[in-house]
């Protein structure tokens, strides 16, 4: 699973970055508004009671404790539940450095945030998305905190206080690295029939499948190689990919190469014959009708739109 899991995380090119620094002290209530970017809240010290804005369940969030919202959804932050909350821009100032200050000054319990966001590029292509909760928080099995994600909660605290030369660069690194240990342990602690795309990655068979696909997405893959690859029949492989999956193989290396174009598209300045030709097909045509499927419009109108 980590191995197919790794190299979708690479692919996913994701960027991380801390825009404020919370201070708060009760009472207090924060809405976010909605963001074109994932959002997540990293708790330093205190407690903090974190809620989609359009769904009542709630998560208490303690020392250590990080909530990811990957689509950027309109959220509340408060110090306890229904609390009335003011939007996040009217408390925040913003330093010399770019760094925001979110502070409130009551003379209750204190909590500590280090709020960030983070970029998926190409994500809208990407299968794991489209499997993604809109609110992520984990905790390990026994409920406990998973103690390196609460040493680099401190480390970044500490980076983002400090301001030395160099920190913004360490903050980025440690807060991607952060943001994948969130990811990698909620798809660990998926159920063992979960069913969908992440699922797949716990199953050893067809997660080396993907893993195969990802690797050598220009090659024609088809099912029978696949199967004949990873051990086990061919309408074995076929239904248990389309179970775990949601589609078939060919549908995924669809899917995968359309994502790997994105990429290429938006970044690199290649002719749209060029990816076509990277990504595994013969023909422009065929390109542009199997990215059309996916993206719903012509790699070229994408282009120029990124």
């Amino acid at each position: 699973m980590i191995d197919a899991l790794t190299e979708v995380l690479d692919s996913v090119q994701m960027r991380g970055s801390v825009f404020s620094r919370a201070s708060l002290s009760a009472p207090w209530g924060v809405e976010s508004g909605r963001t074109s970017q994932g959002i997540f809240h990293a708790v330093v010290s205190g407690q903090v009671h974190a809620r989609l804005a359009d769904r009542p369940d709630e998560v208490i969030l303690e020392p250590g404790d990080v909530v990811l919202m990957p689509f950027g959804d309109n959220h509340l932050l408060t110090d306890r539940r229904d609390r009335p909350t003011v939007p996040i821009g009217q408390l925040t100032t913003v330093d010399d450095a770019g760094m925001g200050h979110l502070l409130v000054e009551g003379d209750g319990a204190e909590t500590s945030l280090i709020c960030g966001t983070v970029e998926f590029e190409s994500g809208e292509a990407h299968p794991m998305f489209s499997m993604l909760p809109p609110l992520i928080h984990v905790r390990d099995a026994d409920g406990s905190i998973a103690r390196v994600v609460e040493t680099l909660i401190g480390l970044i605290a500490e980076e983002v206080d400090d301001a030395v030369p160099g920190s913004e660069t360490v903050v980025a690194r440690l807060t991607d690295v952060l943001i994948i240990y969130v990811i990698r342990d909620y798809i660990s602690q998926l159920p063992g029939n979960d069913v969908g795309w992440l699922g797949a990655l716990r199953d050893r068979e067809i997660s080396r499948a993907l893993g195969m696909i990802h690797s050598r997405p220009e090659h024609p893959w088809t099912a029978g190689e696949l199967a004949r690859l990873v051990g086990v029949s061919r309408s074995v492989f076929f239904a248990r990919f389309k179970q775990l999956v949601g589609e078939s193989p060919s549908q995924y290396l669809t899917r995968w190469r359309v994502h790997l174009a994105t990429r290429l598209l938006r970044k690199h300045g290649m002719s749209v014959t060029a990816v076509a030709r990277q990504v595994g097909y013969g023909t422009d045509a065929a390109f542009s009708n199997a990215f059309v499927r996916v993206m719903g419009v012509r790699p070229g109108a994408y282009r120029r739109a990124a």
